[in-house]
């Protein structure tokens, strides 16, 4: 119980810190070596989480992306979260992979022909750019529970299995003593049976080790199942779920 605990303050904390990072901001950032007008944020996630996130966000509403070195694009697309005319996208996301879980966000709003937008520009969409960036929160941590369960769930399933087959063998070593124990009821002769008591006691020694590693293996598997648990819980409690 003390564990579960443990585990739920740890994860509960992560998370809420993730939530509380500072707000976008708007800036000036290069792209394709010229400086333009573009949104930047941070977010507590490793870039493998954030871009997943964001390309999740574009496909949930229907916009086609695509990413490569680190930057995602969207070409001459309509978003009315972003602009009622239609626009290119550009989000630049900065970080080390799964490294650290620190990763920055610059986002550029280009009306076409290198007319980047910035509140000077366009107000509107400055304030959609900023709000949008502040939403992908969101869809990040819901990209990062769903990763982090999907890998959870190979690890207790992975456990699963190494358990199982611990306990396969304790059971086998149990049948060969109950064998055993009946070869020495039914052996008469003195010899033969203390060649065969020297054996079961080294079985008996055997059965001991193997039951303890059943038991650490029963632990083991418990824990995982307890950290996909808490995982599962934190994805479930994400808004529209």
């Amino acid at each position: 119980m003390k564990r579960t605990l443990l585990l739920l303050s740890l994860a509960t904390g992560i998370f809420y810190s993730a939530h509380t990072s500072a707000q976008a901001t708007e800036t000036t950032a290069t792209i394709e070596k010229v400086k333009h007008p573009a949104y930047s944020e941070n977010y507590s996630y490793s870039s493998d989480d954030v871009t997943g996130g964001i390309l999740a966000r574009l496909k949930k509403d229907g916009i086609n992306a695509k990413s490569k070195k680190g930057v995602i694009t969207a070409t001459g697309v309509s978003y009315p979260a972003i602009s009622s005319e239609p626009v290119d996208l550009y989000f630049q996301v900065s970080g080390r992979g799964r490294k650290d879980q620190d990763a920055t966000v610059t986002m550029f709003v280009s009306k076409g022909q290198d007319n980047f937008v910035g509140r000077s520009q366009d107000a509107t969409v400055s304030h959609n750019a900023l709000r949008y960036l502040d939403g992908l929160r969101q869809d990040i941590t819901t990209y990062s529970l769903n990763r982090q369960v999907s890998e959870q769930q190979k690890t207790v399933d992975k456990q699963t299995s190494a358990y199982t087959k611990r306990l396969k063998a304790s059971q086998k070593l149990e049948s060969k003593r109950y064998s055993l124990q009946k070869d020495i009821s039914g052996e008469m002769d003195p010899s033969k049976q203390d060649k065969l008591k020297s054996k079961l006691q080294k079985l008996n020694r055997d059965i001991s080790d193997k039951q303890l590693d059943v038991q650490q293996s029963q632990r083991d598997l418990q824990r995982q199942k307890d950290q996909l648990s808490l995982l599962q819980d934190q994805l479930t409690r994400q808004p529209g779920r």
